[in-house]
């Protein structure tokens, strides 16, 4: 049970980054229909091939953007939205037909039933989603909706986690209660937890909207710590979602506070450990969080390369990862 529940987080944990680089190599739209047993055989000749890709020239994508794209470009973006699809269906077989065996042979207990169940059907809605997300783009705009791209992301993050705390669980045979009373010690790491959330969701938009290809720059935006044209009076409270220089003001600063507000927690832990938790977890989570920071700056700066804007948000999902732990090592010391 153990491996299968490993092999399902790091599975969960490769769909997120590639899923990223789908995005980042503007591969999302390359397919424009969504079958959930047919779709997972590829163009096998030249005519199913150029079929595919008439239909992808019906596209706003196409039309607006890349209307000068020949079959052999195509193909690059066709495979990675192919291969993304593909291996969430891999995820599927490999989380159902393990759970069927363990039921049958009696091997779980009513808490799995019930986390699996959450689990199970978070997949599904995650499944319907990534699809209603690219039918954003299928229409008149020639973009997915930064708003359906943001809460596919989120959903992912949602799963990733509840199945990194699964294992966690299952590896010390500790059921854990996630959110800690505002009280307690603990709840300062359940705080970092919450700000890399909220900061890997604002990465989301970023994304979304394209905002990270303006102002390469950092600390300052155009020559200014407040940009000008952060509010546009028409949006309102919109603003935050839609207004590319608002999306990028917030992400960067929301991105900075959680890495001053996260190392000055941890660093503080080396001096007094009123949280307790080993010293090499401690140095593990400020390694990851300071390289996170850096790898930030360098996207920014880099206008958003691929190889920055994938490591950025592989280590991310590190981040989130190592405060898990430290999360629920600091609850099992305490208690």
């Amino acid at each position: 049970i153990m491996i299968w529940l490993i092999l399902l987080t790091f599975m969960v944990f490769l769909i997120i980054i590639i899923g990223g680089l789908t995005r980042l190599t503007d591969s999302g739209l390359s397919m424009v229909d969504w079958q959930p047993l047919l779709g997972t055989i590829p163009p096998l000749n030249y005519i199913q091939w150029m079929e595919v890709f008439e239909q992808y020239k019906l596209t706003p994508e196409y039309i607006y953007v890349n209307k000068n794209m020949e079959l052999e470009e195509f193909k690059f973006i066709f495979w990675w939205e192919w291969f993304h699809r593909f291996f969430a269906r891999l995820i599927g077989i490999v989380f159902v037909f393990p759970f069927i065996y363990f039921f049958l042979k009696k091997y779980l207990n009513k808490f799995f039933y019930k986390r699996f169940t959450i689990l199970f059907c978070l997949g599904l809605l995650q499944a319907f989603v990534g699809w209603w997300m690219v039918k954003s783009g299928l229409v008149n705009d020639p973009y997915v909706s930064q708003y359906r791209l943001t809460f596919h992301l989120m959903n992912a993050v949602i799963i990733y986690c509840l199945l990194v705390w699964t294992c966690i669980e299952y590896y010390f045979f500790k059921n854990m209660r996630f959110i800690s009373s505002f009280n307690s010690k603990e709840f300062w790491i359940f705080l970092c937890i919450t700000l890399v959330f909220l900061t890997i969701l604002s990465g989301g938009f970023m994304a979304g909207s394209h905002a990270g290809q303006s102002f390469n720059t950092y600390p300052l935006m155009n020559g200014k710590i407040i940009p000008d044209d952060i509010y546009l009076v028409d949006l309102g409270i919109l603003n935050i979602f839609e207004n590319v220089v608002t999306i990028n003001f917030n992400h960067r600063w929301l991105g900075t506070l959680t890495f001053i507000f996260t190392f000055s927690l941890f660093s503080y832990l080396i001096f007094n450990n009123f949280i307790k938790l080993s010293n090499k977890i401690i140095v593990i989570v400020l390694v990851v969080l300071t390289f996170q920071f850096i790898l930030g700056i360098m996207a920014l700066l880099s206008n958003v390369a691929i190889q920055y804007g994938s490591l950025h948000q592989t280590n991310s999902i590190v981040l989130l990862t190592v405060l898990l732990f430290a999360y629920f090592k600091s609850k099992l010391n305490a208690g």
